[in-house]
């Protein structure tokens, strides 16, 4: 009886010992990675480079998924150029494949024009870039793409969510060395190619919107950063046409399959 009594505490006492190495191993599994200390010290310069510039332009080629209500995931392409001068006043000109934007801010004013529909809608928002996008994503539910770029701080959202970072080395983006990057979130994957000689600027971003059905990608391809003291203010005064009919700014959005 006593060495029956004797085995059955043996195994049990090893069960738990395997149970507490297997919650450990879970545990280790679930906690988030650290940061890569070079991947940041990279993506720090990038940051360092746009919240010094007063302005700023730059193009983009893009890429981006829809995801079908049957499932079906498809791509479409588009174009868009930015002008940024801080703190008040933006501009973005913007085609794809399911039609396109035109965006002019400042003195407290956005507003939004489609070519496709001639249509434009204008709206009262704060006088500064950063509170303008704020207001603008909450209220109207607008998101402008790469507007993280715009901010004064533009690497600080991305930085605050990110749960990974990793340094891929050096890859090349057109034909330019970049150091890529990889980043992660509780919802996202995100890479960045930075130019790896001369100013850090970025070259490419992917974003992957992980948790969303079917993980939709966008893909943007920066080009042709430039720098100037000044932007001339007429390029970010509207030029809507006059035959444009106004509509409520809630209304101004894009068609999608």
């Amino acid at each position: 009886m006593k060495l029956r009594q004797a085995c059955t505490r043996t195994i049990l006492l090893i069960s738990l010992m395997l149970c507490a190495r297997a919650a450990s191993a879970r545990a280790q599994q679930a906690s988030p990675p650290a940061l890569d200390p070079t991947a940041d010290k990279i993506f720090a310069g990038t940051c360092q480079v746009l919240e010094s510039a007063n302005a700023f332009s730059f193009h983009a080629d893009v890429m981006y998924d829809q995801v079908l209500p049957s499932a079906v995931k498809v791509q479409y392409s588009g174009a868009m150029d930015y002008l940024v001068q801080r703190p008040g006043d933006l501009a973005i000109v913007y085609r794809s494949d399911l039609g396109g934007k035109d965006l002019w801010y400042g003195n407290s004013s956005l507003t939004l024009f489609d070519p496709k529909y001639n249509v434009y809608a204008t709206v009262e928002v704060p006088p500064t870039i950063d509170a303008m996008l704020d207001q603008v994503a909450e209220k109207q539910h607008l998101r402008m793409p790469l507007s993280d770029l715009a901010y004064t701080h533009p690497c600080e959202r991305p930085r605050k969510i990110a749960v990974y970072s990793g340094y891929l080395g050096v890859n090349n983006v057109n034909g330019v060395p970049c150091d890529h990057l990889a980043y992660s979130s509780v919802t996202d994957d995100f890479q960045v190619w930075v130019a790896h000689s001369g100013k850090p600027l970025p070259l490419k971003i992917v974003i992957n919107h992980r948790t969303d059905p079917g993980s939709p990608e966008y893909i943007a391809v920066l080009s042709n950063w430039k720098f100037p003291k000044d932007i001339p203010a007429s390029r970010f005064q509207p030029q809507v046409p006059k035959d444009a009919k106004r509509i409520e700014f809630m209304k101004a959005e894009e068609t999608k399959p």
